[in-house]
């Protein structure tokens, strides 16, 4: 079967920070308690997208930095990864193959999915180029939750930042390329409430409600989610895939927040040195976080051979994927 393969990753953040230590001083913390609450979740700030920058704009930003490294006329198919589209309609991908500069003939696709986005977008990207459909796809990941959270939503504004990544997935490696290897993905809808905008679908298009368009999310389900379903997911893929815990040289979890991430770490019984925690200065950015880990620790990563790659989040939606390090 044709191996398919990452060779670039590049990521763009706003230039905007908002500091968490602000926001819980205004939320009426004092010094102890903001201090607790930062060093529970591992944030201390997040960038923000500016009033009149959406995740398009961002989108375009993080592929222009990786498209220094290809000829625009070699992408042959372009996927689009947001939970915060700047439109319902026209897919954003086709406004982002025109803004971009790419050739007419190729295909382009939006695909709405949380904080799973990357797993399941690289499988389909896998898929497209081991079918031979395609040759080179940008897959870009780009959200603003901050549109969707209210200025007295401390609780969730400490969370969540924007951000925009794009990776390079192609049929021929480079220097330093992953070979995207299986997946295995995972759905529960019963527990779709537990992270969700209510108002910014069909079903509510003329429902005047003030209010219905922010981000409600339940942050002790998802942690229970999170901590039941990961280690079970974790371990069938490894099953299903005939491999050892140990052969693991990192895993990359997405990065919700350090609370969760170092309870997956301890239930799971996995050393410091295999996991990365990269949210303090960037937070929670959904579909992003796994691309924004792997850029910034892809050197890190030149002599290591087997990297898990975890997502899980809204949906309810979790995925697993095995890439690595390419000789």
């Amino acid at each position: 079967m044709q191996k398919v393969y990452i060779n670039k990753i590049e990521y763009y953040l706003p230039l905007k920070k908002e500091s968490n230590a602000q926001i819980l001083k205004s939320a009426g913390k004092n010094k102890y308690d903001a201090k607790k609450w930062i060093d529970k979740i591992g944030i201390k700030t997040r960038r923000i997208a500016e009033k009149n920058i959406f995740s398009n704009d961002l989108a375009i930003m993080s592929a222009k930095k990786i498209m220094r490294s290809i000829d625009p006329n070699d992408i042959d198919y372009l996927i689009f990864c947001t939970n915060t589209p700047d439109f319902l309609l026209p897919t954003n991908a086709c406004i982002l193959q025109d803004k971009l500069g790419l050739k007419k003939n190729i295909g382009a696709i939006d695909v709405i999915l949380a904080c799973s986005g990357y797993i399941y977008t690289l499988g389909i990207a896998k898929s497209l180029i081991a079918t031979k459909q395609a040759k080179n796809i940008l897959l870009i990941t780009s959200d603003v939750y901050s549109k969707f959270i209210k200025k007295n939503d401390f609780k969730n504004r400490i969370l969540f930042g924007d951000g925009s990544t794009s990776t390079l997935i192609s049929s021929r490696k480079q220097k330093n390329s992953f070979q995207i290897d299986n997946f295995i993905y995972g759905t529960d809808g019963s527990g779709h409430k537990n992270a969700i905008i209510n108002n910014f679908g069909s079903r509510y298009c003329n429902n005047k409600k003030k209010g219905g368009d922010s981000l409600n999310l339940d942050g002790p389900e998802i942690y229970k989610f999170a901590l039941k379903r990961v280690p079970i997911a974790i371990n069938e893929f490894l099953k299903k895939n005939n491999l050892k815990f140990a052969k693991i040289d990192h895993f990359v979890f997405h990065q919700a927040n350090e609370f969760i991430t170092k309870s997956l770490q301890r239930i799971l019984n996995i050393p410091d040195d295999k996991v990365f925690n990269e949210m303090h200065s960037t937070g929670n950015t959904s579909s992003s976080s796994i691309p924004i880990v792997l850029s910034k620790n892809f050197n890190k990563l030149s002599s290591k051979k087997n990297v898990l790659l975890i997502g899980f989040g809204g949906g309810l939606s979790w995925g697993v994927c095995l890439i690595k390090r390419s000789k």
